[in-house]
């Protein structure tokens, strides 16, 4: 499940960049992976000298095309309507993070992976879906949908299944039996120190 994971956040962050409508959301991926990459491989060195310095890749690239709190109130479900505004804000931010540290070392791992962008139709109104599939070196073909809604002329990500695993619902089903558990509180606490330990 982590490994699936992983490769949906390096999916995500390869389908980064639908700024502009008019561009075939297929192109914009092929795009953006390449961007992505050649970043990774430019800054390789410094990257291997001072790990910490993938996040601001990721932050550079990334974080400006995904839909965070749309992520977070599908992610909690009815715990978001049940969250007061700061709780929902710590939530996102902890969220973000999270995603953000898991993709950056999912990165190092996939980065020599080739992707193949499927034609895509028109979207259908505010919903896309894109779809993608990572050859690794071996086995089998990773499948990769991409679920994107536009919002002030923006194509933003909010969802990305592997393997007819959604990322989302993945990550609901985690925090919803934390949150029965413990609290939200106690989850945002725990993300957080989570967060902290990833640091490097």
């Amino acid at each position: 499940m982590k490994r699936l994971i992983a490769t949906g956040l390096l999916a995500l962050a390869l389908a980064s960049g639908w700024a502009v409508a008019a561009t075939p959301p297929e192109t914009v991926v092929q795009q953006t992976s390449e961007q992505m990459l050649d970043a990774l491989r430019q800054n390789r060195a410094a990257i291997d000298r001072e790990p910490g310095r993938i996040y601001e890749l990721v932050n550079q690239i990334v974080l400006p095309n995904f839909d965070f709190e749309l992520m977070s109130r599908w992610v909690l479900g009815r715990a978001w309507q049940q969250a007061n505004p700061e709780q929902r804000r710590q939530f996102t931010e902890e969220f973000r993070t999270l995603l953000v540290r898991t993709y950056a070392r999912a990165l190092l791992e996939y980065a020599n992976e080739a992707i193949k962008v499927s034609p895509a139709g028109a979207p259908a109104g505010n919903e896309a879906t894109i779809r993608t599939e990572v050859q690794p070196k071996s086995g089998r073909p990773i499948q990769i949908n991409y679920n994107m809604h536009l919002g002030n002329d923006a194509w933003k990500v909010y969802d990305v299944t592997v393997d007819g695993i959604s990322l989302v619902t993945s990550y609901r089903d985690s925090f919803a039996s934390q949150i029965r558990a413990s609290g939200m509180d106690a989850v945002i606490a725990d993300l957080r120190q989570r967060n902290a330990g990833s640091t490097r």
